[in-house]
């Protein structure tokens, strides 16, 4: 099996050690960062989704202009946009960029940062039960050969129907996360690939495991794995080992200061 590397473009030059010195969204700092990882190979990257960022499906067409080759992974947020608009907007864009498009699910774990975005569903799992029903809709405006109607807990819609479908006949990747067993669900149901942070060996074989289950459940086959990891490197592992104490003790420093933080769905923004 071919393995795909994923980067990650962020909004401006921060991160938990550099203080950001120019504006929240710098248009060079995108461009440069795009192009650093179409020339060095990368196959995607990820354009994060937080409550108080610019918007990712935004910076990704951006991304896509200034790129001719590399791939990216929008993060978006069920709840916020209608599945029906959000479908098409994400059609027009893997249109316009002959398939250069991915969908990166984030269900959202941090209830408070949720409602800044007016999000008042608190329960995780009704979180995950709406984000089942959001792809059902989704996959059925990128697929549906004819006018549908839908009717679920949460999203409702008549003779709902898209025009624009995908670029490619196998359609629009989705990315999901999450280790609840609601997210474990939802991920055998929908998930083409599913992310999870480098943990350890046991974590990972436990989590994987759970997904193969979850997607035989549903009758589908085992999605592909992205796992996110942040290499130290150093010439022995006791010297790594104390980078990544210096490393943290300066973010540790640093965080109240810059204001960057961690969101609770695992993506840095």
């Amino acid at each position: 099996m071919s393995i795909e590397f994923i980067g990650f473009i962020s909004n401006n030059n921060s991160s938990e050690t550099v203080v950001r010195q120019g504006p929240v969204l710098d248009p060079t700092h995108i461009e440069t960062v795009a192009k650093a990882h179409e020339n060095a190979g990368f196959d995607r990257a990820l354009l994060a989704f937080h409550s108080t960022s610019p918007d990712a499906l935004q910076v990704a067409q951006h991304v896509l202009n200034t790129t001719s080759r590399l791939n990216v992974l929008i993060a978006q947020r069920p709840g916020f946009t209608a599945p029906t608009l959000l479908a098409r907007q994400f059609a027009v864009l893997d249109q316009f960029s002959r398939g250069r498009v991915a969908l990166h699910v984030i269900t959202g774990g941090n209830a408070a940062e949720l409602r800044q975005d007016g999000n008042t569903l608190d329960d995780k799992d009704e979180r995950y039960a709406r984000t089942s029903e959001f792809l059902d809709v989704l996959k059925l405006e990128w697929t549906s050969d004819k006018p549908f109607t839908y009717k679920g807990r949460y999203y409702q819609v008549e003779n709902a129907f898209s025009q624009v479908k995908p670029y490619r006949p196998e359609g629009i990747r989705i990315y999901f996360g999450g280790a609840s067993d609601a997210a474990i669900d939802v991920a055998g149901k929908h998930a083409d690939t599913f992310a999870l942070w480098g943990e350890s060996y046991a974590q990972v074989r436990d989590v994987t495991s759970r997904v193969h289950n979850a997607a035989v459940r549903q009758g589908r086959p085992t999605p592909r794995f992205s796992l996110s990891v942040r290499p130290i490197i150093a010439p022995t592992e006791k010297q790594a080992w104390e980078k990544a104490e210096e490393i943290l003790a300066r973010a540790t420093a640093l965080q109240d200061k810059t204001g960057y933080r961690k969101p609770a769905d695992g993506h840095a923004t």
